[in-house]
């Protein structure tokens, strides 16, 4: 039997068709290879064949040929399970470029291993308290400036140390809030992201509805996806539209017989879901994951959205003002009046809709990271740049001595830092306060330098009287109000408070234009000296048993650690990512070496269909001779 006179013809064209589809695919690889989050695309292919048996009359020495070759989709080159592994790692390698660029923002005042800084101050400052130890140089005006200069120079550098963290802290909560940027911060961008991403799932289904697959869409929206992955840690899933039939809940995506058993897949597209990954504490104290959706593929709520937002917490009224306070929380009574952005919240509102769009009451989860919640139901993120600028801004301790202030997250906050050099300040300018106070009246009841320092408060009301005996102050206040406290069992020192700050702690004035000396009062006229001179070398309580430059060693060596262990973990979760996206790259990545010789593969497939197209007319026109 002679086959159909132009299924042969069907056939060669089917191919022609084919590879030139496919060399209009790969042009739209070449020309898409330099933008951003472009996935290589293919076109699926697959044989034309018998869908019927063999004719009962058909020659039995005829043999089935297939029709050609059928051009199914054009789809997409992408590994759904590398794209989970690319965003699950993106979050915690976000985290540590953030507390890097952190952490590096207040480095330079606390690294001393390559310039002098604070700890070297204060070393200056004993060999000029060392020089003076002669009696004949306590007031001597070249020495006496020699010790001034030496703890003006500390007190600028903390002045310095302080404004650094505050701009740092300001600028923390900017990446945040983006309030005073030119780009927006954290919140309004996840929330720009979430609305779009929402927006491309109803464009993409719909496209896909009328048999356009939406490709370019859906490169869009996975690169947003991304970029959400780096802010907070979220998971990705695919689900069904759904109905019901007979009370059963049947998927749109499958096709059912006439008994409700899956047969086949339909043409109705999945709708793609966004979750927020986070731990919390559950009743029973134990730490547990949860997760709220963000992005409900296409459902929408009575407010016509298919996302859910995140917002700053607005806090209670300010005592002072009697304004809602955004951005700024006042310190603990036990500080001085100061603000600062700390202890940042954030409120997360899931997509208020059911499995079907139904109404439900929108899920809302908020950070907590004050002092008093911390390990108690904190809601944490497990990565992503916004934990990582909350753990930073976290608030300290409001004592800020040396064994508070523990750090919220991974690493020390701002505030642990402010706290520290704040507790450096008070206890530096009360202990030479104390003692040049001493050694210029030295009749009052308590004449040693401990019994000065257990009867604190009376010493420093006689000191507030008498500012003329004040070496270190407010500088704005020029005065030096400060209370230690004490443990009646114990007896050792537990906390100060003083309205000295690191930010302000400054020379008096008085001490500048001398209307101040060094007190030369005692058993000796170098006995204030020698006390001075002694507190430089002997540990102190509220300073976790150390003596000043000590203390500034310990705290140089947290933060060191912390920027080495951050360091070690960012460039292993680099690396991991690296390689994740070098996998990717290979797999949806355009290689211009791969493209070229597909181009010629295909123009070579080309060029023989259309020689089978030729061969066939021939031998037509052989047959059509003999007729």
């Amino acid at each position: 039997m002679v086959r159909a006179t132009f299924a042969g013809f069907q056939t060669a064209l089917t191919a022609l068709q084919a590879n030139s589809k496919k060399l209009d695919v790969t042009s739209q690889n070449l020309a898409n290879m330099n933008v951003e989050g472009y996935t290589r695309q293919q076109l699926k292919t697959s044989s034309l064949n018998y869908e019927n048996p063999t004719s009962f009359y058909m020659n039995e020495n005829d043999v089935n040929v297939g029709f050609g070759v059928s051009m199914d989709a054009v789809v997409q080159l992408r590994d759904k399970f590398l794209d989970v592994q690319y965003r699950e790692q993106n979050a915690p390698t976000s985290y540590n470029e953030t507390i890097e660029y952190s952490l590096n923002a207040i480095g330079n005042y606390f690294d001393e291993s390559n310039t002098d800084g604070i700890r070297q101050s204060f070393d200056d400052i004993q060999k000029a308290l060392t020089t003076m130890q002669d009696t004949s140089k306590v007031q001597d005006p070249v020495y006496e400036g020699q010790l001034q200069s030496t703890m003006d120079a500390t007190c600028v550098l903390l002045n310095s140390a302080a404004r650094t963290i505050k701009t740092a802290e300001d600028n923390e909560f900017e990446k945040l809030a983006g309030a005073g940027t030119s780009e927006n911060g954290a919140v309004e961008t996840i929330n720009t992201l979430l609305q779009e991403i929402g927006e491309l799932n109803q464009l993409i289904k719909h496209n896909q509805l009328i048999g356009n697959s939406a490709l370019e869409l859906q490169d869009e929206r996975n690169l947003k996806i991304d970029q959400l992955s780096s802010y907070i840690p979220i998971s990705v899933e695919s689900f069904s539209d759904t109905y019901e039939v007979d009370g059963k809940t049947r998927y749109r995506i499958y096709n059912y017989d006439a008994n409700g058993k899956v047969c086949g897949r339909s043409d109705w597209p999945e709708d793609l879901r966004i979750n927020l990954n986070y731990t919390t504490t559950d009743s029973t104290g134990a730490r547990v994951n949860k997760s709220i959706t963000l992005v409900n593929g296409t459902y929408k709520d009575a407010d016509g959205r298919n996302y859910g937002s995140v917002k700053l917490t607005e806090r209670a009224a300010n005592t002072e003002t009697g304004q809602k306070e955004i951005k700024y929380t006042k310190w603990s009574s036990t500080k001085p009046a100061t603000t600062g952005p700390l202890d940042v919240q954030l409120d997360f509102i899931s997509v208020a809709t059911g499995e079907k769009g139904g109404p439900k009451t929108a899920d809302t989860i908020t950070t907590a990271n004050s002092a008093s919640k911390r390990g108690d139901g904190t809601v944490r993120f497990n990565g992503g740049s916004v934990q990582a600028s909350i753990d930073m801004l976290a608030k300290s301790d409001p004592n800020g001595t040396a064994t508070s202030g523990l750090k919220q997250g991974t690493y020390y906050g701002y505030d642990y830092y402010m706290d520290q050099l704040d507790n450096l300040a008070q206890n530096f300018a009360f202990e030479m306060n104390v003692y040049n106070h001493m050694g210029n009246n030295w009749n009052y009841p308590d004449v040693t330098a401990e019994k000065a320092k257990t009867n604190a408060e009376t010493a420093l009301e006689d000191v507030a009287e008498n500012n003329n005996f004040l070496m270190l102050v407010n500088r704005n206040t020029q005065t030096a109000q400060s209370t230690v406290s004490k443990d009646a069992t114990t007896g050792n020192y537990t906390s100060m408070t003083s309205e000295i700050t690191a930010e302000n702690i400054a020379l008096s004035a008085n001490w500048v234009n001398g209307s101040t000396k060094v007190g030369l009062k005692g058993s000796d006229s170098n006995e204030t000296i020698l006390n001075m001179l002694k507190s430089f070398t002997q540990p102190h309580e509220l300073l976790g048993d150390k003596t000043f430059a000590n203390y500034m060693n310990t705290l140089s060596t947290k933060l060191a650690n912390d920027q080495s262990n951050n360091k070690d973990a960012l460039d292993t979760n680099k690396a991991v990512l690296n390689s994740i996206s070098s996998s990717k790259d290979q797999i949806s990545g355009i290689s211009l070496d791969e493209e070229a010789a597909n181009m010629m593969t295909y123009v070579s497939s080309y060029n023989a269909a259309a020689k089978v197209m030729n061969a066939f007319d021939e031998t037509l026109q052989s047959l059509l001779a003999i007729v």
